[in-house]
């Protein structure tokens, strides 16, 4: 009996540490929302030297596709030169700094900034549609300074350099940018959605296909409207498994959230021994998913709550409750 009891605390103590691991993960990086808006006033200032500040949350942007788009496609050859200093060292999101992409879940390349270091979203074969998972250089924005990145992409290689020194070089397939959209558009210090705004100064913002180069800092380069809306991407979808857009991406995202949840629903189960709690493990993994959930709609910034999500967390409960009352009920009848 004393081996039981204490079987039966180490479980407990074990689901207790998952629920501590879970919304870890879930509300990171604890970003409270702010004030919900619908419009507000562009904060991008274009100075006449050829500068543009964003001291408050505002844009830049193209109104059509950029016209080097499907040559770099078909080329797979591009380059961006940014020359960029943060006003706000703990920015995350990423924080658009530049961005060729429809909205903040469909891109072909990101250059953002996440806390200290730099991040680089580029859709490749070996991508989501969101760039993920993303290319990140340490402490770029550990300072105030102005600092230069170029991300140049080439058949079978994608190289990032800051300040004149190469950080990352990847390899990848020659048809590179075969899954980049040639109809996304050009902004720069924030997300078309208007909800990923980057605070700091940009000087130099030049593309480079072929032989031509884009200077987007140039006078009537991008449009900075007075004021831009704010898409709000935090409402709940009602009904799961419907509209996806990038089956493999969603795929992989519903794995991790059954497997993520099975330890949970089995320690639950183990811990009604000699009678194991499968309906517990299933209540308690509804409640504990639907809090995670119900915590980044109302409450965090930065995440994102999903039907898929929910249903996936209980299932995987379900599941290994289901094994562990079984393997608990051969063990027994054995």
């Amino acid at each position: 009996m004393a081996s039981l009891k204490e079987n039966r605390r180490r479980y407990v103590f074990a689901a207790l540490l998952l629920v501590l691991i879970y919304f870890c993960v879930g509300f990171y990086p604890f970003h409270l929302k702010g004030p919900p808006a619908s419009e507000q006033a562009n904060g991008a200032i274009a100075l006449p030297a050829g500068e543009v500040q964003f001291r408050a949350p505002g844009i830049g942007y193209t109104e059509s596709a950029p016209s080097w788009l499907k040559e770099a496609i078909s080329t797979s050859r591009f380059e961006v030169a940014l020359e960029i200093r943060t006003a706000d060292k703990e920015q995350y999101g990423p924080a658009r700094i530049f961005t060729l992409s429809s909205d903040r879940f469909h891109r072909n390349l990101t250059v953002g900034q996440w806390g200290p270091d730099l991040s680089v979203r580029v859709h490749t074969p070996y991508t989501s549609a969101d760039g993920v998972p993303p290319y990140s250089v340490k402490n770029v924005f550990a300072d105030s300074d102005w600092h230069r990145v170029a991300v140049r992409i080439r058949p079978g290689n994608i190289e990032i350099c800051v300040d004149g020194d190469s950080a990352i070089q990847a390899q990848m397939p020659d048809q590179i940018l075969a899954s980049w959209d040639p109809g996304f558009r050009l902004a720069l210090g924030n997300e078309l959605s208007g909800d990923e705004p980057w605070l700091g100064d940009i000087r130099r913002a030049v593309v480079r296909v072929g032989d031509r180069s884009f200077d987007y800092l140039a006078s009537g380069a991008l449009s900075f409207p007075k004021q831009f809306a704010l898409t709000d991407y935090h409402a709940w979808k009602v009904v799961p498994f419907v509209n996806v857009r990038d089956v493999r991406a969603a795929a992989r995202d519903w794995a991790i959230n059954l497997l993520g949840f099975a330890p949970f629903g089995w320690l639950v189960a183990m811990a009604r021994q000699p009678r194991p709690g499968v309906r517990l493990a299933i209540v308690l993994s509804a409640f504990l998913s639907f809090t995670i959930e119900a915590g980044q709609l109302l409450i965090f910034s930065g995440r994102y709550p999903s039907t898929e999500d929910l249903a996936m967390n209980i299932l995987g409960a379900v599941l290994s409750a289901w094994l562990a009352k079984h393997s608990v009920c051969g063990s027994a009848t054995a």
